[in-house]
């Protein structure tokens, strides 16, 4: 915990000496209903030479959950997302990653995004608004917004940008069709990324993980 006072609450872990400024940050964006101690705990099975610093999101639900925005249903129980509250969250998240590597000297070091659900919406916000600004994004479980993205990209803003992205097909928070068109944007924008599809519903199975932590290890390679 930190005695930094930034805009929204966080828990994080310093990297090992071994990268030095070469050390992705990671941001863990945590879903709807959550909190900042949720995805934290993936920590333990990716590597201990980056940092990690996992967010809570600003909206209390009461019980320990917090949200990114609001999450409503119509009188045919259609669920409709509070998109302008998500535009601020995203907003108030980029703001905090800017802040929070200010404060701990960690201007120069690239910053990776990992978010789960509401956290993986607000992930692909980030990356397609803020290219330049991130260098590795993982949304599990979640789908582009359009919403919170632009309607027109810059030719060749996404060349240094990678995705690993999962979704479960029985997935019934976020049915399996969302992240499947959101792949058009991604090939659209010739952003490298995988996509990888699992028997499971609305969580990070087994084979999810390992599959998360091999393209993760590939990419620290990279340094």
């Amino acid at each position: 915990m930190s005695s930094i006072t930034l805009p929204l609450h966080y828990v994080q872990q310093t990297a090992s000496a071994k990268y030095g400024a070469k050390a992705p940050i990671v941001v863990m964006v945590h879903g709807y209903g959550s909190h900042e101690n949720d995805l934290f705990g993936l920590k333990d099975y990716l590597s201990p030479d980056v940092h990690y610093v996992s967010v809570r999101a600003p909206l209390n639900l009461g019980f320990g959950g917090f949200a990114w925005y609001p999450i409503n249903f119509d009188n045919l129980g259609k669920k409709e997302s509070d998109t302008i509250q998500a535009a601020e969250s995203r907003d108030l998240l980029m703001r905090f990653i800017k802040e929070y590597k200010k404060a701990h000297n960690l201007e120069n070091n690239p910053v990776w995004l990992l978010g789960f659900s509401q956290g993986a919406i607000l992930s692909y916000g980030l990356a397609l608004n803020y290219p330049d600004q991130f260098k590795c994004v993982m949304p599990l479980s979640g789908y582009i917004l359009k919403e919170i993205v632009p309607t027109t990209f810059k030719e060749g803003a996404f060349k240094n940008i990678s995705f690993f992205i999962s979704h479960g097909q029985e997935d019934d928070v976020i049915p399996i069709a969302a992240p499947r068109q959101g792949l058009a944007v991604l090939e659209q924008l010739k952003i490298n990324h995988i996509y990888r599809e699992y028997p499971q519903g609305h969580g990070i199975g087994p084979e999810n993980l390992q599959d998360l932590k091999t393209w993760f290890f590939k990419e620290l390679e990279k340094i």
